[in-house]
């Protein structure tokens, strides 16, 4: 299979929802406003959490299944399959009673919300804990087909899933009202049909019928890889949304807004570091060590050459983006935000080849440790950054937490070798950040439009992929038609 296309396929799974997302944000911020879209952005906060629910069933079935590749493997392939499914789905029920019994007191005493908006969560605490059961379930649909290596398909669906989740809860809004206790359950609706043609798929696939069955000593080995996944899935999280739980305490709902809408769109650039990672995960278990090392290494080199520039104008472009998205209130409160959290992006972006790789080679051990080493600092930084500096300090603590974890982590994996060729690429991202304009006209505009062109020049020079893509897509064309 090819790791072009199969990127291609992830990245378009990843990027059309990102457009419809850019579209119904500024919706969903009018239909229902900005505290109760913060409340919203809580919400799913924790629920996303509770996927912790899953013990690292759905890597390890991905591992497993990856490596279980000859046709002769067939009912080992369906027994991993149905095993990790049976015990998701003994996870994901204890997980939804988990967060049904806990959530009550969280939003009832945690958060400051106005007292409608606190009553309509109440009344959604049922479907979010039937959410949890069904996301933990259906992860390991999506495992088994990331395994077999289905991604045009399983993207393909994805994609269609995710557009529901978006659009269905607007037309709710607009025809009954800005009720959550109407919103969740759409969303869960919309997910739940999204799982039902991908069964069908793997039953083809993967096979099933093969004679395959839940046994035993598969849990065992599953839990043997995957309790290390279950650290990083139990620490991952916190890491990720400490930040939006403590503004939501510490200052309101609307601040959390304020943070929340920047950071997803910040963090919508890692949707090209993560469709690599994800094509190469079941290449990497298959293949021979020095060959993985081999894609670990051309895979660091093309993110940064590709990551760069784009994070570089996604830094320069941010503040007036926002303000003609959102509008000049709303962006002047979340543009810096926007564009520290960017910074931490492209370092966090090239950290999902040596995470990946770790994982895909049999450490999944070593980014458990590093995420559970990283906790209590970085809520200690976190807290005595949003006290004293508010949004901007909360932002400046996660970028710091995500830096810090890429260099642990190309540290340890040594077996990805020329990784400091990257480093000029972060000097491009620290210059935008500290040159962004704020207006169109000004001279922070003509040096930005400088380091922008200087950041493309370097991605040129340091990537074949860059310039076979360019030359391909891009002057190859245009030359036909000069022609």
């Amino acid at each position: 299979m090819s790791v072009k296309r199969d990127t291609l396929y992830n990245l378009a799974g990843s990027v059309l929802p990102m457009i419809v997302s850019l579209i119904t944000v500024p919706i969903y911020l009018h239909l229902i406003g900005n505290p109760r879209y913060g409340v919203l952005a809580l919400v799913w906060l924790i629920l996303g959490y509770f996927g912790v629910f899953d013990p690292g069933i759905t890597r390890a079935a991905l591992y497993h299944l990856a490596r279980l590749s000859a046709p002769e493997q067939a009912r080992e392939r369906e027994g991993v399959f149905w095993t990790a499914l049976t015990v998701n789905l003994a996870f994901g029920v204890a997980g939804g009673i988990v967060l049904y019994v806990i959530a009550r007191p969280v939003f009832m005493y945690a958060f400051k919300m106005p007292v409608a908006i606190r009553a309509e969560v109440m009344r959604s605490l049922p479907w979010l804990a039937v959410s949890v059961t069904v996301s933990v379930v259906t992860g390991v649909f999506g495992g088994a087909l990331q395994a077999r290596e289905k991604f045009g398909y399983l993207n393909s669906v994805t994609v269609v899933t995710i557009i529901l989740t978006q659009v269905a809860p607007l037309a709710v809004a607009y025809w009954h009202g800005p009720d959550l206790a109407w919103l969740i359950p759409t969303v869960l609706v919309a997910r739940m049909m999204g799982a039902i043609p991908n069964f069908l798929k793997i039953a083809r696939v993967l096979p099933l019928g093969t004679g395959g069955k839940f046994d035993r000593a598969y849990v065992k080995t599953l839990f043997s890889y995957g309790g290390w996944v279950t650290v990083t899935n139990l620490i991952g999280p916190i890491l990720e949304m400490v930040d939006r739980l403590l503004i939501g305490s510490v200052l309101n709902a609307e601040a959390v807004a304020f943070y929340t809408v920047p950071f997803n769109l910040a963090a919508r650039a890692s949707v090209i570091p993560a469709a690599v990672a994800n094509s190469l995960f079941p290449k990497w278990s298959r293949a021979s060590s020095e060959a993985s090392k081999q894609l670990a290494s051309e895979a660091v080199a093309t993110l940064s050459a590709i990551m760069t520039p784009l994070i570089v104008v996604g830094i320069v472009a941010l503040p007036l983006f926002m303000q003609h998205w959102v509008g000049p209130n709303f962006a002047a409160h979340a543009a810096p935000v926007g564009i520290i959290i960017l910074i931490g992006i492209w370092a966090n972006g090239l950290a999902f080849i040596p995470f990946g790789h770790l994982q895909a080679t049999g450490r999944p051990d070593l980014p458990a440790i590093f995420h559970a080493s990283e906790l209590l600092p970085f809520l200690g930084l976190l807290w005595f950054a949003l006290h004293s500096y508010g949004l901007v300090g909360a932002a400046w603590a996660w970028t710091l937490r995500v830096v810090v974890d890429a260099i642990l982590l190309f540290a340890v994996a040594g077996q990805i070798p020329g990784w400091r060729r990257v480093l000029p690429g972060g000097m491009f991202v620290l210059i935008a950040a500290a040159v962004a304009p704020g207006v169109f006209f000004s001279i922070k505009t003509v040096v930005a439009l400088t380091v922008i062109t200087a950041s493309i020049a370097w991605s040129w020079s340091t990537s074949s992929v860059v310039r076979s893509v360019v030359w391909r897509f891009v002057l190859n064309p245009a030359l036909e038609l000069v022609r």
